[in-house]
């Protein structure tokens, strides 16, 4: 009966501290949504109340907001392009560093780690004097390979992981059968690891379109500005109108809250299947 009456209280605290946590991390969604649902009169009078009526008229401004759908466009642009070189280059160097597995690509392997360590802000002042120099700054190419660079570690260790657990006797098979090693990465490999690259899709566009500092450091013409930037410029030009602001940054989410919902399945199964040994 001891046991049983600690557990349960074991069991109620750890259940309210989740609350809690719950509570914590909604309270900003919650604000947002206030504040973007209603008018000015009705924020004048009970701001975190929730709204009598919901008023999307904001919704309707912030769509014509100068230069919004251009942010929109621009964040698109570099979170497509950086989820599809990460997805081509990370596997193919997860692979081919995999399968080696001697000292040199070995090394490679935990030179791309090593980088994952290195905090951001250490080479923030050196990578935009040679952005300077490249003529990068205030470009979507630059912006994209900049993010290319900075995530590339990452997902080359979820790659590496994930293939070590696909059978080598599926590869030797296929080279049996004719196949060189582009073929054999290309029709046998790289269709397994579906789960994963599902994975690294939803978090690298994710990364990419809710990235902030990059495109802080690296943008300063406007027809070249991300969505999240242009959100914090926002916030400092319509402070009379923070409805407005609020409700551009709900537009702002819909795009990565879909892709979440429409793969989270695969996040999990992605991030799982390769600390399985088969």
């Amino acid at each position: 009966m001891r046991h049983t009456k600690k557990y349960k209280v074991q069991s109620a605290v750890r259940i309210i501290v989740l609350w809690l946590f719950a509570l914590i991390c909604l309270a900003p969604f919650y604000v947002a949504i206030c504040y973007a649902f209603k008018s000015k009169t009705e924020f004048a009078k009970t701001k975190l109340a929730f709204p009598t009526t919901l008023y999307l008229q904001n919704f309707v401004d912030a769509f014509e907001l100068k230069n919004y759908f251009n942010s929109v466009k621009n964040s698109a642009i570099v979170a497509i392009c950086v989820v599809i070189l990460i997805v081509m280059i990370c596997s193919m160097s997860a692979y081919i560093i995999t399968r080696k597995n001697n000292k040199f690509y070995n090394f490679i392997f935990y030179f791309f780690q090593m980088v994952i360590l290195i905090p951001f802000q250490t080479i923030m002042f050196p990578l935009y004097r040679e952005l300077y120099s490249l003529h990068a700054l205030s470009t979507l190419w630059g912006l994209i390979f900049t993010e290319l660079g900075v995530y590339m570690g990452y997902y080359i260790f979820l790659y590496a992981g994930f293939i070590k657990s696909v059978p080598i006797a599926l590869e030797e098979a296929a080279r049996i059968d004719g196949c060189d090693r582009y073929q054999v990465f290309i029709r046998i490999v790289f269709p397994l690891l579906k789960p994963i690259t599902m994975t690294v899709v939803v978090l690298c566009f994710l990364a990419s379109w809710n990235d902030f500092f990059l495109p802080l450091i690296m943008v300063q013409k406007d027809e070249v500005k991300t969505l999240p930037l242009m959100q914090f410029f926002f916030f400092g030009e319509y402070t009379s109108n923070i409805n407005l602001a609020f409700a551009a940054s709900i537009l702002s989410m819909i795009p990565a809250v879909a892709v979440y919902f429409c793969a989270q399945k695969y996040i999990v199964a992605g991030m799982t299947a390769g600390a399985v040994k088969s």
